[in-house]
């Protein structure tokens, strides 16, 4: 696991701190009572070596499995073109595919998966149960411009923030869109949707926007600027739990802090160090129906899980080439839909109950989808670990090239003229997050 820091009287030992993860998991959790998969017609030992990656590494209990990867429209439904299209449109045009270039946020809802495209400047839509591909915001007067982060509401309605054009633009349940809702002079880099409510992270403001999200009109504003409880440095990501409680990414003071549905602070957790619970980078954020807590760190190139007590369970993802491994991973979601149009990838011995799905700025992995789950009883672990891949721990920041240990105030103000590609990777990613611009109030 994580290395725990060296200032501290005591450290808890790995063996013990995953008996106790496991504990939390199967009884606090009711990760018992998920729907079981159909059961399997083949063991565990007829399972070809080596294709699934499952975390916490054996002889703990496997919790996530990797499950595949989408970054191009042929990831969902591979492109057939008939004879007669080859003949009349030539056999390189009927092929197009439709690519994800550079995905920043994503959300997930009814098997569609939404991916912010920040170099292609839309919203890539996988609609994995009908295998199609779409774009959104790419045509007419209010194409997106740099969308870095999407909601989609229950009803179907879709808010993407877009940080160069300074508001959320909002589109129907049918991809077309509607209107903007937003503040003068905002930078938008996050929203969620909750009831009839749209939070709004301003990095220009550094504070949390609501509005009601039907007519745009505002409705209140959550924390201000500063170092104490309920104030941020860098707003970059907002959730909202199933209670309507919202949580907070504050990359610069490395720190989650969680807020009452009326906008009162109520804990945090975190710091920014290089051990279990602490951050480094840390980008988005979800919140599932269990109220278990996902924070991808951009360094640490995985993904943490707390538990609605804020108590680390464990962690998925490292830098490198496995099947799950991690490239700059920024945005996450988290959905208890669709996990049945997985069901042929996931191992036999694996119930899943719900999907994370993790996005990555580099690398050929895009879009990676995981399953959240349990180990079906019928199957020991030794029936399953006979087709684990061998896996690195992921347990401090990369010392890899992209591992940018830039501060955070460099990245909140640094940013490319309009118009011209970054020279580096690090500036680069500055300019995803800033805009292009100042991130405001200090």
């Amino acid at each position: 696991m994580f290395r725990q820091p060296s200032h501290r009287c005591s450290t808890v030992p790995a063996a013990t701190f995953l008996t106790l993860a496991a504990c939390l998991f199967a009884g606090g959790l009711g990760l018992a009572g998920c729907a079981a998969t159909p059961e399997a017609k083949t063991s565990a030992k007829a399972a070809p070596q080596g294709m699934y990656a499952f975390w916490p590494k054996y002889p703990d209990e496997p919790r996530i499995q990797f499950v595949r990867s989408i970054s191009v429209s042929t990831d969902v439904a591979p492109s057939q073109a008939s004879g007669l299209e080859k003949l009349v449109f030539g056999k390189e045009n009927v092929n197009d595919v439709a690519a994800v270039y550079k995905p920043y946020g994503v959300d997930c809802r009814g098997g569609k998966i939404y991916v912010c495209d920040i170099r292609s400047a839309c919203v890539t839509v996988f609609d994995i149960a009908k295998k199609q591909t779409r774009l959104v915001g790419v045509s007419g007067v209010n194409r997106l411009a740099h969308p870095v982060d999407v909601a989609v509401a229950d009803d179907g309605m879709i808010y993407v923030a877009d940080n160069e054009q300074g508001s959320v633009l909002v589109f129907d349940a049918s991809e077309r869109y509607l209107r903007p809702i937003g503040k003068s002079k905002a930078k938008p880099v996050s929203v969620a949707v909750h009831g009839e409510k749209l939070y709004v992270c301003d990095m220009a403001a550094q504070v949390v926007e609501v509005f009601n999200r039907k007519d745009g009109t505002p409705i209140g504003t959550i924390g201000s600027v500063g170092d104490g409880d309920g104030q941020f440095r860098l707003p970059l990501c907002v959730d909202v739990d199933k209670a309507g409680n919202i949580y907070v990414v504050d990359m610069m003071r490395c720190r989650i802090q969680k807020f009452s549905p009326e906008g009162q602070y109520i804990s945090g957790l975190g710091q920014m160090g290089d051990y279990a619970g602490a951050f480094v980078r840390p980008k988005h954020m979800a919140v599932d129906s269990d109220g278990i807590l996902y924070v991808v760190d951009a360094a640490f190139q995985n993904v943490q899980m707390f538990d609605d007590q804020a108590r680390l369970l464990m962690h998925f993802g490292a830098a490198g080439t496995f099947p799950g491994s991690m490239d700059m991973p920024v945005g996450v979601c988290v959905t208890d839909e669709g996990v049945d149009l997985f069901k042929d990838e996931v191992h036999p011995g694996f119930k899943p109950k719900r999907l994370v799905i993790v996005t990555n700025q580099f690398g050929p992995s895009k879009v990676s989808i995981y399953a959240m789950g349990t180990r079906v009883e019928s199957y020991s672990l030794a029936d399953l670990s006979s087709s684990m891949v061998d896996l690195p721990t992921g347990a401090t920041a990369s010392t890899g090239p992209r591992d940018l240990q830039m501060s955070a105030d460099d990245e909140s103000t640094l940013g490319p003229e309009p118009g011209t590609e970054p020279a580096e990777e690090g500036e680069e990613e500055a300019a995803d997050e800033a805009g292009g611009g100042s991130a405001g109030p200090k």
